[in-house]
């Protein structure tokens, strides 16, 4: 795990000394986040969508999915033409990146928006990171989102500052039928009991290589000003401790939903989850309240 992932790699190295008018462009901009990943890369995301892939080899190398690229429109319709029983489309261009100013990331949000729109888990994953995030001061932070290893893909990362404490967060929506185990799964379909405790047994055997590689994105992410404001004072995270138990986040709930679910969804997760935050549909503050911190079931309702 942390062998895969260097500070002192090209890539991070060009991004502080000499970084390019496009990062700048891409860094400033509040809507979007920025993870680091294993392999010394980066991912660029807005809305849950990765807008950039970007490497180093010997220079920068990037992808774009091919669904997020906007084309450039000079009419409102594209021409074909019928030849011999053939179809000929005329010539279609993709936009002009320009450094990615403003404009530019406008019409490539738009695209994302398309395919991971704002009340999706995707599209709520990313208000989750940006509204707590670009706070100006708070008691914790996402230091990453999309945590791939052994099969595994944890939806976000938590850090605690107060309490110096990292903590995996698994998101869903209530459309999602992975939280309702009770109802008899599809055995092609993994129920939330069965990935939260695969997420529990992962942490238990790695969480000493899971805080040394949190501490590396984190003095990655403090080179190139990626991290909140208010983390300034924090120097590193390697006497962090793992929380073994991951958290459940519902981010779009009812009281209604919450009345009728919860007692069920409680009986099927308490041996294997830390807790779990339920968060009404416009809010996206999240924290772990201290006075239930003692007990496994924890609830932060608001709708």
């Amino acid at each position: 795990m942390n062998e895969d992932l260097n500070p002192d790699h090209g890539l991070f190295k060009q991004l502080e000394k000499n970084p390019p008018d496009w990062w700048v462009n891409l860094k400033s901009d509040r809507d979007l986040y920025i993870d680091i990943r294993k392999g010394n890369s980066i991912n660029v995301y807005y809305n849950g969508g990765s807008l950039m892939r970007l490497k180093w080899d010997n220079g920068y190398k990037a992808e774009i999915h091919h669904e997020y690229i906007p084309l450039e429109r000079k009419k409102a319709y594209v021409s074909f033409e019928f030849k011999d029983n053939e179809i000929s489309l005329e010539e279609m261009t993709a936009i002009d990146i320009n450094n990615f100013h403003s404009n530019t990331l406008s019409q490539i949000k738009k695209r994302i928006e398309r395919f991971n729109k704002n009340d999706s888990e995707k599209g709520l994953q990313g208000t989750y990171v940006v509204r707590n995030n670009t706070k100006e001061s708070a008691n914790g932070f996402f230091i990453d989102t999309e945590f791939a290893s052994d099969r595994i893909r944890i939806d976000m990362v938590w850090v605690n500052l107060e309490k110096k404490e990292i903590a995996f967060v698994e998101l869903k929506t209530i459309d999602d039928a992975r939280l309702y185990p009770y109802k008899g799964q599809n055995k092609d379909t993994e129920a939330i009991d069965d990935q939260l405790r695969k997420y529990h047994g992962f942490v238990r055997q790695n969480a000493k290589l899971l805080i040394q590689y949190y501490d590396r994105v984190y003095q990655i992410k403090k080179k190139l000003d990626l991290l909140p404001s208010y983390t300034t004072e924090v120097k590193g995270i390697s006497d962090y401790t793992f929380i073994e138990k991951p958290i459940l986040l519902v981010g779009n709930c009812t009281r209604d939903w919450i009345k009728k679910h919860d007692e069920k969804l409680d009986e099927a997760i308490q041996e294997i989850a830390f807790g779990r935050i339920y968060q009404g549909t416009n809010t996206f503050d999240f924290n772990i309240p201290e006075s239930t911190r003692t007990i496994y079931n924890y609830r932060f309702i608001k709708d």
